[in-house]
Protein backbone atom coordinates (compact mmCIF):
# COMPACT_ATOMS: atom_id res chain seq x y z
CA UNK A 1 0.00 0.00 0.00
CA UNK A 2 2.87 2.05 0.97
CA UNK A 3 4.74 1.55 -2.89
CA UNK A 4 0.97 2.32 -4.15
CA UNK A 5 0.34 5.49 -2.26
CA UNK A 6 4.28 7.02 -3.59
CA UNK A 7 3.39 6.44 -7.06
CA UNK A 8 -0.02 8.22 -6.95
CA UNK A 9 1.29 11.18 -4.99
CA UNK A 10 4.49 11.22 -7.73
CA UNK A 11 1.87 11.07 -10.90
CA UNK A 12 -0.55 13.77 -9.25
CA UNK A 13 3.02 15.71 -9.07
CA UNK A 14 3.60 15.52 -12.71
CA UNK A 15 0.21 16.13 -13.79
CA UNK A 16 -0.80 18.82 -11.69
CA UNK A 17 -1.27 22.13 -13.04
CA UNK A 18 2.38 23.52 -11.97
CA UNK A 19 2.74 26.94 -9.82
CA UNK A 20 5.03 29.49 -11.75
CA UNK A 21 8.47 28.12 -12.19
CA UNK A 22 7.32 24.48 -11.53
CA UNK A 23 7.91 23.61 -15.28
CA UNK A 24 11.39 23.39 -14.20
CA UNK A 25 11.48 20.89 -11.62
CA UNK A 26 12.39 17.28 -11.87
CA UNK A 27 11.01 14.97 -9.50
CA UNK A 28 13.70 12.53 -7.40
CA UNK A 29 12.50 9.82 -6.09
CA UNK A 30 15.28 7.90 -3.91
CA UNK A 31 14.71 4.16 -2.65
CA UNK A 32 16.77 4.03 0.39
CA UNK A 33 18.20 1.44 2.81
CA UNK A 34 15.71 -1.07 5.07
CA UNK A 35 12.75 -0.07 2.36
CA UNK A 36 12.73 4.18 2.90
CA UNK A 37 11.85 5.72 0.18
CA UNK A 38 12.22 10.04 -0.11
CA UNK A 39 10.71 12.30 -2.88
CA UNK A 40 12.64 15.55 -3.59
CA UNK A 41 11.78 18.43 -6.32
CA UNK A 42 14.95 20.05 -7.60
CA UNK A 43 14.97 23.05 -9.30
CA UNK A 44 16.76 22.64 -13.35
CA UNK A 45 18.99 25.49 -14.16
CA UNK A 46 18.23 26.63 -17.70
CA UNK A 47 20.74 28.26 -20.57
CA UNK A 48 19.93 28.27 -24.20
CA UNK A 49 17.41 25.46 -24.73
CA UNK A 50 19.57 22.98 -22.29
CA UNK A 51 18.03 22.14 -18.86
CA UNK A 52 20.24 20.49 -16.23
CA UNK A 53 19.67 19.14 -13.02
CA UNK A 54 22.97 18.12 -10.73
CA UNK A 55 23.25 16.44 -6.99
CA UNK A 56 26.08 16.38 -5.69
CA UNK A 57 27.36 12.79 -4.41
CA UNK A 58 27.74 14.24 -0.71
CA UNK A 59 23.89 15.07 -0.50
CA UNK A 60 23.10 11.39 -1.84
CA UNK A 61 22.08 9.74 1.21
CA UNK A 62 24.39 6.79 2.71
CA UNK A 63 22.90 3.48 1.53
CA UNK A 64 20.53 4.64 -1.54
CA UNK A 65 20.17 1.47 -3.65
CA UNK A 66 18.57 3.75 -6.88
CA UNK A 67 16.97 7.06 -7.90
CA UNK A 68 14.98 7.96 -9.98
CA UNK A 69 14.74 11.32 -11.89
CA UNK A 70 11.44 12.30 -13.56
CA UNK A 71 11.24 15.41 -15.63
CA UNK A 72 7.59 16.88 -16.67
CA UNK A 73 7.99 16.42 -20.32
CA UNK A 74 8.28 12.80 -19.65
CA UNK A 75 5.31 11.24 -18.63
CA UNK A 76 2.01 10.40 -20.57
CA UNK A 77 -1.26 9.38 -20.84
CA UNK A 78 -2.14 6.21 -22.35
CA UNK A 79 -3.34 7.41 -25.50
CA UNK A 80 -1.56 10.60 -25.83
CA UNK A 81 0.68 11.28 -28.94
CA UNK A 82 4.10 11.25 -28.41
CA UNK A 83 6.90 8.34 -28.63
CA UNK A 84 10.27 7.68 -26.26
CA UNK A 85 13.38 6.02 -28.38
CA UNK A 86 16.64 4.33 -26.04
CA UNK A 87 19.96 4.25 -26.82
CA UNK A 88 19.52 0.72 -27.96
CA UNK A 89 16.98 1.69 -30.69
CA UNK A 90 14.41 0.31 -28.80
CA UNK A 91 11.34 2.97 -29.68
CA UNK A 92 7.94 3.02 -28.10
CA UNK A 93 4.70 4.81 -28.21
CA UNK A 94 2.19 6.26 -25.92
CA UNK A 95 -0.46 3.38 -26.81
CA UNK A 96 -3.21 1.85 -24.63
CA UNK A 97 -1.88 -1.72 -23.66
CA UNK A 98 -1.30 -3.98 -20.61
CA UNK A 99 1.00 -2.45 -17.75
CA UNK A 100 4.33 -3.21 -17.63
CA UNK A 101 7.94 -2.07 -17.79
CA UNK A 102 10.96 -1.94 -19.89
CA UNK A 103 14.24 -1.78 -18.36
CA UNK A 104 17.46 -0.94 -21.14
CA UNK A 105 19.71 -3.80 -20.60
CA UNK A 106 21.82 -2.69 -23.06
CA UNK A 107 23.00 0.98 -22.18
CA UNK A 108 25.37 1.64 -25.56
CA UNK A 109 25.11 5.21 -25.02
CA UNK A 110 24.17 8.04 -22.34
CA UNK A 111 21.41 9.60 -24.17
CA UNK A 112 17.52 9.21 -24.74
CA UNK A 113 14.66 10.77 -26.24
CA UNK A 114 11.17 11.26 -25.51
CA UNK A 115 8.14 13.68 -26.75
CA UNK A 116 4.71 14.09 -24.79
CA UNK A 117 2.33 16.68 -25.93
CA UNK A 118 4.34 18.43 -23.12
CA UNK A 119 7.32 18.60 -24.90
CA UNK A 120 10.64 16.91 -26.38
CA UNK A 121 13.97 16.47 -25.57
CA UNK A 122 17.15 14.32 -25.44
CA UNK A 123 17.88 13.38 -22.00
CA UNK A 124 21.91 13.16 -21.46
CA UNK A 125 23.05 11.78 -18.99
CA UNK A 126 26.75 13.38 -17.78
CA UNK A 127 27.24 12.34 -14.26
CA UNK A 128 27.41 8.83 -12.68
CA UNK A 129 26.84 7.41 -16.65
CA UNK A 130 27.57 3.89 -15.98
CA UNK A 131 25.17 3.91 -12.58
CA UNK A 132 22.33 4.99 -15.17
CA UNK A 133 19.74 2.61 -16.53
CA UNK A 134 16.97 4.24 -19.15
CA UNK A 135 13.90 2.91 -18.23
CA UNK A 136 9.62 3.35 -19.10
CA UNK A 137 7.18 1.82 -16.98
CA UNK A 138 3.41 1.86 -17.63
CA UNK A 139 0.80 1.88 -14.65
CA UNK A 140 -2.94 2.94 -13.94
CA UNK A 141 -2.88 4.56 -17.57
CA UNK A 142 -0.20 6.48 -17.07
CA UNK A 143 3.32 6.28 -18.88
CA UNK A 144 6.82 7.74 -17.09
CA UNK A 145 10.33 7.38 -19.64
CA UNK A 146 12.86 8.34 -16.77
CA UNK A 147 16.64 7.73 -16.10
CA UNK A 148 17.10 4.87 -12.77
CA UNK A 149 20.84 5.48 -11.00
CA UNK A 150 21.10 2.14 -9.65
CA UNK A 151 23.52 3.11 -6.59
CA UNK A 152 22.82 -0.55 -5.18
CA UNK A 153 24.08 0.99 -1.62
CA UNK A 154 27.60 1.77 -3.27
CA UNK A 155 28.52 5.52 -2.32
CA UNK A 156 28.96 7.38 -5.28
CA UNK A 157 32.14 8.30 -6.81
CA UNK A 158 30.96 11.15 -8.81
CA UNK A 159 27.88 14.07 -8.72
CA UNK A 160 24.73 12.71 -10.45
CA UNK A 161 24.35 15.05 -13.20
CA UNK A 162 21.78 15.31 -16.26
CA UNK A 163 21.11 17.38 -19.17
CA UNK A 164 17.55 18.09 -21.16
CA UNK A 165 18.22 18.77 -24.45
CA UNK A 166 14.55 20.72 -25.29
CA UNK A 167 13.16 20.38 -29.08
CA UNK A 168 10.54 21.21 -30.55
CA UNK A 169 7.44 18.99 -28.92
CA UNK A 170 5.17 19.29 -32.11
CA UNK A 171 7.76 17.91 -34.50
CA UNK A 172 10.39 16.69 -33.23
CA UNK A 173 11.61 12.82 -34.56
CA UNK A 174 14.11 10.32 -33.26
CA UNK A 175 16.45 11.51 -35.63
CA UNK A 176 16.52 15.10 -34.37
CA UNK A 177 17.02 13.27 -31.00
CA UNK A 178 20.12 11.05 -32.27
CA UNK A 179 21.65 14.61 -34.16
CA UNK A 180 21.28 16.44 -30.63
CA UNK A 181 23.82 13.95 -28.97
CA UNK A 182 25.93 13.75 -32.37
CA UNK A 183 26.80 17.47 -31.81
CA UNK A 184 26.93 17.09 -27.68
CA UNK A 185 29.94 14.17 -28.66
CA UNK A 186 31.74 16.51 -31.12
CA UNK A 187 31.40 19.73 -29.56
CA UNK A 188 33.24 18.12 -26.53
CA UNK A 189 35.71 16.86 -28.80
CA UNK A 190 34.99 12.93 -27.49
CA UNK A 191 34.40 12.00 -31.27
CA UNK A 192 35.63 13.12 -34.71
CA UNK A 193 34.22 12.55 -38.09
CA UNK A 194 35.70 9.52 -39.91
CA UNK A 195 36.34 12.17 -42.99
CA UNK A 196 38.94 14.19 -40.99
CA UNK A 197 40.60 10.57 -39.71
CA UNK A 198 40.96 9.03 -42.71
CA UNK A 199 42.92 11.66 -44.02
CA UNK A 200 46.28 10.84 -42.06
CA UNK A 201 45.27 7.11 -41.08
CA UNK A 202 45.91 4.65 -43.99
CA UNK A 203 44.97 1.90 -42.16
CA UNK A 204 41.38 3.40 -41.19
CA UNK A 205 41.24 4.73 -45.04
CA UNK A 206 42.00 1.09 -45.90
CA UNK A 207 39.06 -0.73 -43.98
CA UNK A 208 36.15 2.02 -44.30
CA UNK A 209 36.13 0.99 -47.86
CA UNK A 210 36.37 -2.30 -47.14
CA UNK A 211 34.45 -5.65 -45.62
CA UNK A 212 35.77 -7.00 -42.36
CA UNK A 213 36.48 -10.91 -43.10
CA UNK A 214 36.83 -12.97 -39.69
CA UNK A 215 38.41 -16.11 -40.18
CA UNK A 216 37.94 -18.53 -36.96
CA UNK A 217 40.49 -20.78 -37.09
CA UNK A 218 40.64 -23.15 -34.15
CA UNK A 219 39.19 -23.70 -31.23
CA UNK A 220 38.54 -26.14 -27.79
CA UNK A 221 35.36 -27.75 -27.04
CA UNK A 222 32.45 -24.80 -26.15
CA UNK A 223 31.39 -25.28 -23.29
CA UNK A 224 33.98 -27.39 -22.11
CA UNK A 225 34.37 -31.05 -20.62
CA UNK A 226 37.26 -29.10 -18.38
CA UNK A 227 35.62 -26.08 -16.50
CA UNK A 228 39.89 -25.43 -14.73
CA UNK A 229 42.09 -26.51 -17.18
CA UNK A 230 45.52 -27.53 -17.20
CA UNK A 231 48.73 -29.58 -18.59
CA UNK A 232 46.83 -33.26 -18.09
CA UNK A 233 43.39 -31.99 -18.61
CA UNK A 234 43.54 -29.07 -21.69
CA UNK A 235 40.75 -30.55 -24.59
CA UNK A 236 42.37 -31.07 -27.81
CA UNK A 237 41.97 -27.93 -30.46
CA UNK A 238 39.73 -28.05 -33.14
CA UNK A 239 41.78 -26.26 -36.88
CA UNK A 240 39.65 -25.61 -38.75
CA UNK A 241 41.70 -22.79 -41.09
CA UNK A 242 45.51 -23.36 -40.35
CA UNK A 243 47.42 -20.77 -41.61
CA UNK A 244 48.22 -22.33 -45.00
CA UNK A 245 44.99 -22.72 -45.85
CA UNK A 246 44.11 -19.11 -44.96
CA UNK A 247 46.80 -18.71 -47.80
CA UNK A 248 44.22 -20.50 -50.20
CA UNK A 249 41.38 -18.35 -48.74
CA UNK A 250 43.42 -15.55 -50.00
CA UNK A 251 44.08 -16.89 -53.15
CA UNK A 252 40.36 -17.68 -53.93
CA UNK A 253 39.60 -14.05 -53.11
CA UNK A 254 41.63 -13.06 -56.14
CA UNK A 255 40.16 -15.50 -58.29
CA UNK A 256 36.82 -14.06 -57.67
CA UNK A 257 37.66 -10.76 -57.70
CA UNK A 258 37.11 -8.92 -54.36
CA UNK A 259 40.00 -6.79 -54.38
CA UNK A 260 39.59 -5.63 -50.89
CA UNK A 261 38.94 -6.58 -47.45
CA UNK A 262 40.19 -6.55 -43.99
CA UNK A 263 40.33 -9.81 -42.54
CA UNK A 264 40.91 -10.80 -39.11
CA UNK A 265 41.94 -13.90 -37.76
CA UNK A 266 40.56 -15.33 -34.78
CA UNK A 267 41.75 -18.14 -32.28
CA UNK A 268 45.32 -17.59 -34.11
CA UNK A 269 47.32 -18.00 -30.49
CA UNK A 270 48.05 -20.79 -28.47
CA UNK A 271 44.71 -22.99 -27.47
CA UNK A 272 42.56 -20.99 -29.96
CA UNK A 273 40.07 -18.85 -29.29
CA UNK A 274 39.52 -18.20 -26.05
CA UNK A 275 41.97 -21.26 -25.55
CA UNK A 276 44.50 -19.73 -23.02
CA UNK A 277 43.92 -16.22 -22.40
CA UNK A 278 45.93 -14.21 -21.42
CA UNK A 279 48.24 -16.43 -22.92
CA UNK A 280 48.52 -15.23 -26.27
CA UNK A 281 51.46 -16.61 -27.19
CA UNK A 282 53.47 -18.87 -29.10
CA UNK A 283 51.35 -18.93 -31.89
CA UNK A 284 49.85 -22.26 -31.86
CA UNK A 285 51.89 -24.83 -34.06
CA UNK A 286 48.84 -26.92 -34.60
CA UNK A 287 47.56 -24.22 -37.11
CA UNK A 288 51.34 -24.08 -38.62
CA UNK A 289 53.82 -22.02 -36.08
CA UNK A 290 54.62 -18.24 -36.04
CA UNK A 291 56.59 -19.13 -39.58
CA UNK A 292 53.70 -19.86 -41.94
CA UNK A 293 51.82 -17.12 -39.76
CA UNK A 294 54.26 -14.72 -40.71
CA UNK A 295 53.69 -16.16 -44.53
CA UNK A 296 50.31 -15.95 -44.17
CA UNK A 297 49.83 -12.24 -43.17
CA UNK A 298 52.87 -11.19 -46.20
CA UNK A 299 50.83 -12.78 -48.87
CA UNK A 300 47.11 -11.88 -48.03
CA UNK A 301 49.01 -7.83 -47.46
CA UNK A 302 51.06 -8.55 -51.16
CA UNK A 303 47.71 -9.24 -52.72
CA UNK A 304 46.05 -6.09 -51.41
CA UNK A 305 44.39 -6.99 -47.93
CA UNK A 306 44.73 -5.98 -44.71
CA UNK A 307 45.31 -8.45 -41.73
CA UNK A 308 44.58 -8.00 -38.29
CA UNK A 309 44.07 -10.27 -35.20
CA UNK A 310 41.56 -10.91 -32.32
CA UNK A 311 42.97 -10.79 -28.71
CA UNK A 312 41.38 -10.20 -25.33
CA UNK A 313 42.01 -8.68 -22.56
CA UNK A 314 38.53 -8.97 -20.37
CA UNK A 315 38.46 -12.67 -19.96
CA UNK A 316 40.95 -15.01 -18.31
CA UNK A 317 41.03 -18.57 -18.10
CA UNK A 318 42.91 -21.16 -15.42
CA UNK A 319 44.06 -22.75 -18.54
CA UNK A 320 46.98 -19.54 -18.96
CA UNK A 321 48.40 -21.76 -15.82
CA UNK A 322 50.16 -24.12 -18.76
CA UNK A 323 52.40 -21.37 -19.97
CA UNK A 324 52.60 -20.20 -16.58
CA UNK A 325 50.70 -16.55 -17.20
CA UNK A 326 48.04 -17.83 -14.57
CA UNK A 327 47.55 -15.28 -11.70
CA UNK A 328 44.11 -14.50 -9.19
CA UNK A 329 45.93 -11.18 -8.85
CA UNK A 330 45.07 -9.63 -11.88
CA UNK A 331 41.31 -10.70 -11.88
CA UNK A 332 38.14 -8.71 -10.89
CA UNK A 333 36.62 -8.75 -7.22
CA UNK A 334 33.25 -8.38 -6.26
CA UNK A 335 32.58 -6.13 -3.49
CA UNK A 336 32.96 -8.79 -1.11
CA UNK A 337 36.13 -9.92 -2.52
CA UNK A 338 35.51 -12.81 -4.63
CA UNK A 339 36.16 -13.82 -7.73
CA UNK A 340 33.82 -12.66 -10.85
CA UNK A 341 33.09 -15.46 -13.02
CA UNK A 342 31.39 -15.41 -16.50
CA UNK A 343 30.23 -18.33 -18.75
CA UNK A 344 31.90 -21.46 -19.98
CA UNK A 345 34.07 -21.34 -23.24
CA UNK A 346 37.11 -22.93 -24.79
CA UNK A 347 39.47 -22.34 -21.70
CA UNK A 348 37.46 -23.47 -19.43
CA UNK A 349 35.15 -21.48 -17.21
CA UNK A 350 35.86 -17.47 -17.64
CA UNK A 351 36.91 -15.23 -15.14
CA UNK A 352 36.79 -11.50 -15.81
CA UNK A 353 39.98 -9.46 -15.69
CA UNK A 354 40.97 -5.74 -14.14
CA UNK A 355 41.86 -3.77 -17.17
CA UNK A 356 44.10 -2.02 -15.05
CA UNK A 357 46.15 -5.11 -14.52
CA UNK A 358 45.86 -6.06 -18.21
CA UNK A 359 47.10 -2.92 -19.10
CA UNK A 360 49.95 -3.01 -16.82
CA UNK A 361 50.85 -6.90 -17.40
CA UNK A 362 50.13 -7.82 -20.64
CA UNK A 363 48.65 -5.59 -23.57
CA UNK A 364 51.32 -3.30 -23.97
CA UNK A 365 53.91 -5.95 -24.48
CA UNK A 366 51.75 -8.15 -26.37
CA UNK A 367 51.13 -5.16 -28.89
CA UNK A 368 55.23 -5.06 -29.94
CA UNK A 369 55.06 -8.81 -30.34
CA UNK A 370 52.07 -8.77 -32.52
CA UNK A 371 52.65 -5.62 -34.33
CA UNK A 372 55.69 -7.38 -35.00
CA UNK A 373 54.04 -10.51 -36.93
CA UNK A 374 52.90 -7.99 -39.07
CA UNK A 375 49.58 -7.14 -38.54
CA UNK A 376 48.39 -3.91 -39.78
CA UNK A 377 45.00 -2.25 -39.58
CA UNK A 378 41.96 -1.77 -37.20
CA UNK A 379 42.96 -4.30 -34.15
CA UNK A 380 40.43 -6.43 -32.23
CA UNK A 381 39.60 -6.79 -28.73
CA UNK A 382 36.74 -9.10 -27.59
CA UNK A 383 34.13 -7.92 -25.32
CA UNK A 384 34.83 -4.12 -24.47
CA UNK A 385 32.96 -2.38 -25.89
CA UNK A 386 29.70 -4.53 -25.96
CA UNK A 387 29.50 -4.44 -22.18
CA UNK A 388 29.04 -1.90 -19.51
CA UNK A 389 32.17 -0.74 -17.37
CA UNK A 390 31.88 -2.71 -13.84
CA UNK A 391 33.62 -2.27 -10.57
CA UNK A 392 36.78 -3.88 -9.31
CA UNK A 393 36.98 -4.11 -5.22
CA UNK A 394 40.44 -5.84 -5.16
CA UNK A 395 42.47 -4.44 -2.33
CA UNK A 396 45.88 -4.30 -4.60
CA UNK A 397 43.82 -2.57 -7.87
CA UNK A 398 40.06 -1.25 -6.90
CA UNK A 399 38.54 0.66 -9.33
CA UNK A 400 35.22 2.38 -9.81
CA UNK A 401 33.16 2.16 -12.95
CA UNK A 402 34.41 5.16 -13.90
CA UNK A 403 38.36 3.70 -13.78
CA UNK A 404 37.20 1.05 -15.33
CA UNK A 405 36.38 3.25 -18.82
CA UNK A 406 39.50 4.96 -18.18
CA UNK A 407 41.94 2.13 -18.60
CA UNK A 408 39.92 -0.07 -20.72
CA UNK A 409 40.29 3.08 -23.27
CA UNK A 410 44.58 2.96 -22.68
CA UNK A 411 44.45 -0.18 -23.90
CA UNK A 412 42.22 0.59 -26.93
CA UNK A 413 44.33 4.13 -27.45
CA UNK A 414 47.40 1.89 -27.20
CA UNK A 415 45.92 -0.80 -30.22
CA UNK A 416 45.58 2.64 -31.91
CA UNK A 417 49.04 3.67 -31.92
CA UNK A 418 50.26 -0.08 -32.92
CA UNK A 419 48.28 -0.82 -35.45
CA UNK A 420 46.47 1.91 -36.58
CA UNK A 421 43.11 1.42 -35.05
CA UNK A 422 40.59 -0.37 -31.84
CA UNK A 423 37.70 -2.68 -32.64
CA UNK A 424 35.84 -4.33 -30.50
CA UNK A 425 32.61 -5.97 -30.10
CA UNK A 426 30.21 -3.74 -29.95
CA UNK A 427 29.87 0.20 -29.34
CA UNK A 428 29.49 1.43 -26.05
CA UNK A 429 30.17 5.02 -25.30
CA UNK A 430 32.85 4.79 -22.98
CA UNK A 431 35.46 3.49 -25.50
CA UNK A 432 33.84 5.73 -28.69
CA UNK A 433 36.58 7.88 -28.26
CA UNK A 434 39.12 5.47 -29.39
CA UNK A 435 36.62 2.71 -31.39
CA UNK A 436 37.28 2.82 -35.22
CA UNK A 437 34.60 -0.42 -35.65
CA UNK A 438 31.93 -1.82 -33.52
CA UNK A 439 31.42 -5.32 -34.77
CA UNK A 440 27.81 -5.31 -34.15
CA UNK A 441 26.21 -2.56 -32.17
CA UNK A 442 22.91 -5.29 -31.07
CA UNK A 443 22.04 -8.56 -30.18
CA UNK A 444 18.14 -7.88 -31.17
CA UNK A 445 17.34 -10.21 -34.17
CA UNK A 446 14.95 -8.25 -36.56
CA UNK A 447 11.69 -9.37 -37.02
CA UNK A 448 11.78 -11.03 -33.59
CA UNK A 449 9.15 -10.30 -30.81
CA UNK A 450 9.98 -6.61 -29.25
CA UNK A 451 9.89 -6.51 -25.16
CA UNK A 452 7.48 -5.07 -23.26
CA UNK A 453 6.15 -1.47 -24.10
CA UNK A 454 8.43 -1.59 -27.49
CA UNK A 455 6.58 -1.42 -30.87
CA UNK A 456 9.78 -1.53 -32.99
CA UNK A 457 13.91 -1.07 -33.64
CA UNK A 458 15.20 1.81 -34.91
CA UNK A 459 18.83 2.57 -35.96
CA UNK A 460 19.33 5.54 -32.92
CA UNK A 461 23.02 4.53 -32.42
CA UNK A 462 23.52 4.99 -36.20
CA UNK A 463 22.00 8.12 -36.72
CA UNK A 464 23.79 9.32 -33.83
CA UNK A 465 27.40 7.14 -34.88
CA UNK A 466 27.83 6.51 -38.44
CA UNK A 467 30.40 8.78 -40.37
CA UNK A 468 32.36 8.58 -36.77
CA UNK A 469 32.42 5.03 -36.04
CA UNK A 470 32.18 2.32 -38.57
CA UNK A 471 29.89 -0.81 -37.19
CA UNK A 472 27.87 -3.79 -37.92
CA UNK A 473 24.45 -3.19 -36.98
CA UNK A 474 23.39 -6.73 -35.99
CA UNK A 475 24.47 -10.11 -35.18
CA UNK A 476 22.18 -11.35 -37.66
CA UNK A 477 23.55 -9.51 -40.60
CA UNK A 478 26.66 -11.39 -40.40
CA UNK A 479 27.23 -13.83 -43.37
CA UNK A 480 23.94 -11.64 -44.57
CA UNK A 481 24.25 -12.96 -47.94
CA UNK A 482 23.48 -17.15 -46.90
CA UNK A 483 20.60 -14.83 -45.02
CA UNK A 484 16.87 -14.40 -45.59
CA UNK A 485 16.58 -10.95 -47.13
CA UNK A 486 15.84 -9.13 -43.99
CA UNK A 487 19.52 -9.36 -43.39
CA UNK A 488 20.53 -7.69 -46.38
CA UNK A 489 17.95 -4.98 -46.10
CA UNK A 490 18.66 -4.36 -42.44
CA UNK A 491 22.61 -4.02 -42.76
CA UNK A 492 22.04 -1.64 -46.23
CA UNK A 493 19.09 0.48 -44.24
CA UNK A 494 21.02 0.81 -41.10
CA UNK A 495 24.51 2.15 -43.15
CA UNK A 496 26.58 -1.22 -42.37
CA UNK A 497 30.24 -2.18 -43.21
CA UNK A 498 29.52 -5.34 -44.29
CA UNK A 499 31.05 -8.32 -41.76
CA UNK A 500 31.45 -12.04 -43.42
CA UNK A 501 32.88 -14.79 -40.91
CA UNK A 502 34.20 -18.09 -42.21
CA UNK A 503 32.96 -20.66 -38.95
CA UNK A 504 31.31 -18.13 -37.05
CA UNK A 505 29.33 -20.80 -35.74
CA UNK A 506 31.51 -22.84 -32.74
CA UNK A 507 29.50 -23.56 -29.51
CA UNK A 508 28.51 -27.60 -29.44
CA UNK A 509 25.93 -26.59 -27.49
CA UNK A 510 23.32 -23.43 -26.79
CA UNK A 511 22.58 -20.53 -29.28
CA UNK A 512 24.86 -19.46 -31.91
CA UNK A 513 24.10 -15.51 -31.89
CA UNK A 514 25.47 -15.27 -35.35
CA UNK A 515 22.97 -17.13 -36.57
CA UNK A 516 22.87 -20.90 -38.16
CA UNK A 517 24.03 -19.96 -41.31
CA UNK A 518 27.74 -20.24 -41.84
CA UNK A 519 30.73 -20.28 -44.48
CA UNK A 520 33.25 -22.88 -43.96
CA UNK A 521 35.87 -24.11 -46.56
CA UNK A 522 37.41 -27.40 -45.02
CA UNK A 523 36.90 -28.66 -48.99
CA UNK A 524 38.10 -26.19 -51.99
CA UNK A 525 33.92 -26.57 -53.36
CA UNK A 526 33.15 -24.97 -50.08
CA UNK A 527 35.99 -22.11 -50.22
CA UNK A 528 34.66 -21.39 -53.23
CA UNK A 529 30.83 -21.52 -52.31
CA UNK A 530 31.84 -19.58 -49.52
CA UNK A 531 34.12 -16.83 -51.39
CA UNK A 532 31.46 -16.45 -53.69
CA UNK A 533 29.08 -15.71 -50.77
CA UNK A 534 31.53 -13.05 -49.87
CA UNK A 535 31.54 -11.89 -53.52
CA UNK A 536 27.90 -10.78 -53.71
CA UNK A 537 28.34 -8.58 -50.85
CA UNK A 538 31.92 -7.22 -51.93
CA UNK A 539 29.92 -6.10 -55.24
CA UNK A 540 27.22 -4.68 -53.16
CA UNK A 541 28.89 -2.73 -50.73
CA UNK A 542 31.50 -0.99 -53.33
CA UNK A 543 28.50 0.58 -54.73
CA UNK A 544 27.63 2.27 -51.19
CA UNK A 545 31.40 2.34 -49.24
CA UNK A 546 30.54 5.93 -49.56
CA UNK A 547 28.10 6.12 -47.16
CA UNK A 548 30.63 5.20 -44.53
CA UNK A 549 32.09 8.36 -44.39
CA UNK A 550 28.48 10.02 -44.17
CA UNK A 551 26.47 11.02 -40.97
CA UNK A 552 23.03 9.52 -41.36
CA UNK A 553 21.01 12.30 -41.10
CA UNK A 554 17.60 10.97 -40.44
CA UNK A 555 15.53 7.73 -41.10
CA UNK A 556 11.87 6.79 -40.62
CA UNK A 557 8.98 5.72 -42.22
CA UNK A 558 7.07 6.36 -45.34
CA UNK A 559 4.80 3.66 -45.34
CA UNK A 560 3.89 0.49 -43.50
CA UNK A 561 7.18 -1.44 -43.71
CA UNK A 562 8.79 0.89 -46.40
CA UNK A 563 11.56 3.17 -44.58
CA UNK A 564 13.78 5.86 -45.82
CA UNK A 565 17.40 6.67 -44.64
CA UNK A 566 19.38 9.57 -45.57
CA UNK A 567 22.75 10.54 -45.02
CA UNK A 568 24.78 13.74 -45.32
CA UNK A 569 25.40 13.71 -48.76
CA UNK A 570 21.82 13.96 -49.63
CA UNK A 571 21.79 10.10 -50.47
CA UNK A 572 18.76 8.64 -49.24
CA UNK A 573 18.13 4.54 -49.65
CA UNK A 574 14.52 3.69 -49.51
CA UNK A 575 14.01 0.06 -48.30
CA UNK A 576 10.86 -1.66 -49.00
CA UNK A 577 9.63 -4.88 -46.55
CA UNK A 578 6.61 -5.65 -48.22
CA UNK A 579 5.34 -8.08 -50.33
CA UNK A 580 4.82 -5.91 -53.28
CA UNK A 581 6.73 -2.90 -54.55
CA UNK A 582 6.34 0.64 -53.67
CA UNK A 583 6.18 3.68 -55.52
CA UNK A 584 8.67 6.32 -54.15
CA UNK A 585 8.53 8.96 -56.88
CA UNK A 586 9.64 7.43 -60.14
CA UNK A 587 11.44 4.67 -58.92
CA UNK A 588 9.62 1.45 -57.96
CA UNK A 589 11.23 -0.26 -54.59
CA UNK A 590 11.00 -3.71 -55.30
CA UNK A 591 9.66 -5.94 -52.84
CA UNK A 592 12.29 -7.12 -49.92
CA UNK A 593 14.56 -4.86 -51.63
CA UNK A 594 15.70 -1.01 -51.67
CA UNK A 595 16.48 1.60 -54.45
CA UNK A 596 19.40 4.31 -54.15
CA UNK A 597 18.52 7.79 -55.32
CA UNK A 598 19.71 11.65 -55.02
CA UNK A 599 16.61 13.56 -53.78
Amino acid sequence: MKNRTTWWLLVACLFSPAAPGAETQAKLYFKLAAGRAETRHVALASRGGVQSLRVAKGNIPPGTRSIEVHHPIATARAGEEGFYVFCNGMYGTFQERPSGSYRNPHQVMDAFGVRTPRGAMTVIVTGLRYEACQMVDLRDGVYRVYPRFELNGEAPYDDLAIEFHLLDGERATYSDMARTYRRFQLGRKVVRPLKERVRDNRELAYAAGAMMVRVRMGWKPVPSPAPEQNAENEPPMKVAVSFERFGRIVDEFKKQGIDRAEFCLVGWNIGGHDGRYPQIFPVDARLGGEAKLREAISKAQAAGYQVVCHTNYSDAYRASQIGGLWDEGYLLRAKGGSIVKGGQWGGGTMYQACPKCMYERFSKGDFAKIRDLGFRGLHYIDVYSTVNPRACYAPGHPLTKEGFAEWTRRIAADAQKAFGGFASEGGFDYVVSNLDYGLYVSFHVPGAKTPALIDRHVPFWHLVYNGIVLNNPYTSTTNYTVKDPTARLKLVEFGGRPMFYFYSKFRDAGTNWMGDRDLTCTTDEELAESVCMVKRGYEEFEKLKRLQLEFMESHGPLADDVFKTTFSDGTSIITNYRAAPYEYGSRAVPSMGYVVVKD
